[in-house]
C-alpha cells in the first residue's frame, strides 16, 4: 500500500489548511502526472489540491485517484455534468475549499518545490492581500524559457492594486496569484467565455490593496498542443470580446487615456486577429457573426473611438486602425493582410 502523506507538525497543526489549490482538470492526463507530482514535492505542508474532474474521457481519473490514494493532501471532485470551463470548474469547487488563501493552476503546469511557500511566508511578511510567484515560460526541452520575475526585475516592490492591474494589462506582471479566499467566495470567477479568466484576476487586482512578489516559481507550460491557446479554435475567439469587456472595466474604475487608449487599440488588434484567425481556418466561418458583434460594439461606441485615437502609434497605423473600426470594408481588409501575414509566417 501506498505511503499517505499529511502535513507535517513543524508546518502548523495537522491537517491545517493554509492554501488550497485549485486544478481543473479536462483530458489531462498526458501531463497531470507531472503537476501532481510537483505538487507532492512542495517543501510547504499546509496545503490542498482540489482536482476538479470536468468530466474527462480520459485516464485523468485514475492519474488523480492514484495519487489522492497516496497523499491526503490531494482531493478528487467531480462536476457531475461537462461545465466547459475552468472558472465553471473552479466556481463549482469553491464550496469544498478551506484554505485561507488560493492559487489556481492549469492541468499541465509545475512548480519550484518552494512554490508555495515562498507565497505563504511573503504574504505573512508584508500583510500584502496577494503575492505573485516569477513565472517562467516553460518548454520541455528547455529552449525559449522565458521568465517574468518580480515588478520589471525587483522582488521587494510593493505594488497597490490599481498598479498591479495596470501592469498586468499587458502582464509585466503575471495574474497566477496567491490570493485571499474572500475574493473567490464574495464573486466567484467570471465565467463568460474562454478568456474569463484573465478578466478575474485583473478585476481581482482592483480588489486588493497592495501585491507583493517572491522567489517562488511557477512553470508554465507552452509545449501542450492541445492547450487551448494552440491552433485555430472557437474558445480563442473569445479574446475579442473578453478585451473589449477589459477595456470597459479599465473606463469604469476611472483610469485616463494613457491607460484605457492603448488598451483600445489592443482590443482592436485582437479582434483583427481573431477575424485573420478565421480566415485561415474556414471550418471556424460560422463564428464570424460573433466576431462581427464586438467590431459594432467598437463601431458604435463614440468613448471608444475617442479612447482609440489617444493611443500613441505611428501616423499611418492610426489613420488605419480608425477608419477600421468605422469602417467594416477597413476593417476585414486589415483582417485579410493580418492572415497573410500569419500564413506567411507558418510557411
Amino acid at each position: 500500500m501506498a505511503k499517505r502523506t499529511q502535513a507535517r507538525p513543524q508546518d502548523g497543526p495537522l491537517n491545517m489548511v493554509e492554501i488550497t489549490v485549485f486544478l481543473p482538470v479536462y483530458n489531462g492526463a498526458a501531463f497531470l502526472d507531472q503537476t501532481l507530482a510537483s505538487l507532492r514535492q512542495q517543501d510547504f505542508a499546509g496545503f490542498e489540491v482540489l482536482c476538479i474532474d470536468d468530466c474527462s474521457t480520459d485516464d485523468s481519473r485514475a492519474v488523480i485517484q492514484r495519487y489522492a490514494d497516496a497523499d491526503d493532501r490531494i482531493k478528487y471532485l467531480h462536476t457531475g455534468h461537462n461545465l466547459g470551463s475552468a472558472a465553471r470548474a473552479v466556481n463549482f469547487a469553491a464550496s469544498h475549499a478551506t484554505g485561507q488563501r488560493f492559487v489556481y493552476s492549469s492541468q499541465d503546469d509545475m512548480f519550484s518545490r518552494d512554490w508555495l511557500s515562498q507565497l505563504h511566508a511573503r504574504a505573512v511578511e508584508t500583510g500584502a492581500d496577494a503575492v505573485l510567484p516569477d513565472v517562467v515560460f516553460y518548454h520541455a526541452d528547455g529552449t525559449d524559457d522565458r521568465r517574468i520575475m518580480g515588478y520589471q526585475g525587483d522582488r521587494k516592490k510593493i505594488l497597490s492594486g490599481r498598479e498591479a492591474f495596470v501592469a498586468s494589462l499587458d502582464w509585466t506582471i503575471p495574474g497566477n496569484a496567491l490570493w485571499p479566499m474572500r475574493l473567490l467566495k464574495d464573486t466567484g470567477f467570471d465565467d463568460f467565455n474562454a478568456f474569463a479568466d484573465e478578466y478575474t484576476v485583473r478585476r481581482f487586482f482592483l480588489a486588493c490593496d497592495s501585491i507583493a512578489f517572491c522567489a517562488g516559481v511557477f512553470f508554465y507550460r507552452q509545449d501542450n498542443a492541445t492547450a487551448i491557446t494552440k491552433g485555430p479554435s472557437a474558445a480563442r475567439l473569445d479574446a475579442a470580446d473578453a478585451s473589449l469587456r477589459l477595456w470597459h472595466l479599465i473606463c469604469d474604475n476611472g483610469f485616463g487615456p494613457d491607460v484605457h487608449g492603448p488598451f483600445a487599440l489592443r482590443t482592436l488588434r485582437a479582434t483583427i486577429r481573431a477575424q485573420a484567425m478565421v480566415f485561415n481556418a474556414p471550418e471556424l466561418a460560422s463564428e464570424t457573426p460573433r466576431l462581427t458583434d464586438v467590431w459594432l460594439a467598437m463601431h458604435r461606441s463614440a468613448p471608444f473611438q475617442t479612447s482609440l485615437a489617444a493611443a500613441g502609434t505611428g501616423v499611418f497605423k492610426r489613420l488605419a486602425y480608425q477608419r477600421a473600426v468605422r469602417s467594416h470594408t477597413w476593417f476585414v481588409g486589415l483582417a485579410r493582410l493580418s492572415a497573410s501575414i500569419a500564413r506567411r509566417k507558418d510557411r
